[in-house]
């Protein structure tokens, strides 16, 4: 007898087809017939839960969203401000398969933007929970004393979040630089607690 799959699973199952799909064959292999045959379900199962495309590769985007900032949020509870910012941080890299998929499927869908209003919206509402992050992390660990005093926190949110963004797509190119991305990271947070002056 099948396997019954519930609604949260089938949807992740068919993010999962959207991302294999962009993955292999471009943003362009995408329609609803495609993710069908790629997903194991019929087109008219699909189309009630997804009626467009333009559905289709939003929810592919949030997808990979939700999944980072679930990773993020379990790091939460780490006591050390200087751990916990940096186990958080290094979700953002992809230094692993699954934080890679998720980065590639990222920026093939951003490219798409210009025809899809939607997931310009949803890959801008990342860019600011990404901030946010950083103003967080940076926060806590001036409250610990690991930020010197006379540093301006929006300046070095507006640093470590292009550092992030930078240290990411070098990774991406190359991922033999996993490593030294993360040193990168680690001696970026070292040096905020050097004074500027």
């Amino acid at each position: 007898m099948p396997r019954t799959i519930d609604h949260d699973e089938r949807r992740q199952l068919i993010g999962e087809a959207v991302w294999r799909l962009v993955l292999r064959e471009g943003v362009g292999a995408v329609s609803l017939r495609t993710v069908a045959a790629e997903a194991g379900l019929v087109l008219g199962s699909l189309r009630h839960s997804f009626p467009t495309k333009a559905e289709l590769l939003a929810f592919a985007m949030r997808l990979a969203h939700e999944r980072a900032t679930a990773r993020v949020a379990r790091h939460g509870r780490v006591r050390d401000p200087r751990r916990r910012a940096v186990a958080a941080l290094r979700e953002l890299l992809p230094l692993d398969d699954e934080r890679s998929v998720e980065m590639q499927v990222h920026l093939a869908l951003l490219a798409e933007g210009p025809r899809h209003a939607e997931l310009t919206a949803l890959a801008d509402d990342a860019q600011e929970a990404i901030r946010g992050l950083c103003l967080r992390c940076l926060s806590d660990l001036r409250d610990a004393g690991q930020v010197a005093a006379d540093r301006h926190l929006g300046r070095e949110t507006t640093t470590l979040h292009a550092l992030l963004d930078g240290l990411a797509l070098h990774t991406m190119r190359d991922p033999r630089l996993r490593r030294a991305a993360t040193r990168a990271l680690d001696d970026h947070l070292d040096a905020l607690a050097r004074p500027l002056s």
